[in-house]
């Protein structure tokens, strides 16, 4: 939900969901900060995640469910780590990059065949990583943003914001194409049903 990339997802601190009451829209509000906590902690794990770049440090917008989600994990699952990183492992430990792949690569495993069949029908792969979640969201934020209207122009400055790319990063575009292919497609599914229930309109005979 919130497109983290791999390294900025490992370094969140467990304090990481942060909230405000919005005067405007008379509403609580939620975001997380993302940020790099060098210099501020001590990181045991052996492969440490970093931020990518500068334009990397944001504050992202979370809803309230992913809100209460996060403080659900931490007050009942998490347990009493002495480390500040929000992820923990049933050792006490931050969570590694090693390990996250390794939850991926049991949770690829454990898909249905049917669905493995069109994961590589669609991607010619076996497995999903934590970078297809990335992807996924990615594309779901840009079909939301047209479908309320927003101008593509805009539409694609705001990812570069969410997203932590640079301003003048293509990487939104490339997600753009993804949208207007699965627009096409239910375009195109639509006319199809059309058709097909206009051929069955048609009075037998004729």
């Amino acid at each position: 939900h919130q497109g983290l990339r791999r390294g900025e997802l490992l370094l969140l601190p467990v304090d990481a969901v942060k909230s405000g009451f919005d005067q405007k829209k008379q509403r609580e509000r939620y975001w997380l900060n993302v940020r790099s906590l060098e210099g501020q902690t001590t990181d045991p794990r052996y492969n440490k995640p970093s931020i990518k770049t500068a334009n990397s440090i944001r504050q992202v917008p979370v809803s309230e469910l992913t809100a209460n989600l996060v403080q659900t994990y931490t007050e009942n699952f998490r347990g009493k780590a002495d480390h500040p990183f929000l992820l923990n492992t049933q050792w006490n430990s931050p969570l590694s990059h090693e390990s996250l792949t390794a939850y991926f690569k049991r949770l690829s495993d454990s898909l249905p065949k049917a669905v493995l069949k069109v994961l590589r029908a669609r991607t010619g792969r076996d497995s999903v990583d934590p970078h297809d979640l990335r992807h996924t969201c990615a594309v779901v934020r840009l079909n939301q943003l047209l479908t309320d209207g927003v101008p593509m122009d805009e539409a694609l400055q705001r990812m570069r914001s969410f997203f932590g790319w640079s301003r003048e990063s293509d990487m939104p575009r490339r997600y753009a194409r993804a949208v207007f292919e699965d627009r096409m497609a239910d375009v195109w599914a639509k006319l199809q049903d059309d058709r097909i229930e206009l051929l069955k309109a048609i009075p037998k005979g004729l």
